[in-house]
């Protein structure tokens, strides 16, 4: 089973200067999942987040050029497990007969993907149970800063050992 999540951004982990993708439960508990994530893979989502044309096309840019002149779109994309500190994805495509095809990709790579096509992002929901942070709760619309200093305190804490099975 699968949780729709949205995407919050990246963040850096500072002293470590360490990227982190952030994504958020769309519903529910609202719980968020932290991927630590490469510099440039950071970069490429950051420039689809704020609508940037590169000077010159990416990676993501030509992958989802070639979907597109392919006649076919992705569909979604799925974070599907953590294994031994490592984050696993999913591309969910339709190709042009109307099947479905599923390539394996980096949570990195596939977010840069799904930010630039506007596509869905999901998270496996025992993924989301076993690496979610609870967002803190507040009665006041007013204390998303508090919520942010928080998530900050967090990052500024955790490492990627943290993510590791028992």
């Amino acid at each position: 089973m699968t949780v729709e999540m949205e995407l919050v951004g990246v963040r850096v982990q500072m002293p470590a200067n360490t990227p982190i993708l952030l994504l958020r439960e769309s519903t529910g508990r609202r719980r968020i999942v932290p991927i630590y994530i490469g510099g440039p893979e950071a970069h490429a989502i950051d420039l689809a987040l704020q609508g940037e044309p590169p000077a010159r096309p990416m990676t993501h840019d030509l992958f989802a050029e070639v979907i597109d002149g392919l006649g076919a779109a992705l569909d979604r994309v799925v974070v599907t497990e953590l294994r031994s500190g490592t984050f696993f994805a999913e591309l969910h495509l339709k190709d042009v007969s109307g099947g479905n095809q599923i390539i394996s990709a980096r949570p990195s790579d596939a977010v840069a993907l799904a930010a630039r096509t506007g596509s869905p992002i999901f998270a496996d929901e025992d993924l989301v149970e076993q690496a979610g942070i609870e967002e803190p709760q507040s009665d006041d619309q007013g204390d998303e800063e508090e919520m942010v200093l928080e998530l900050r305190r967090f990052l500024d804490e955790v490492n990627p050992e943290d993510f590791l099975p028992d």
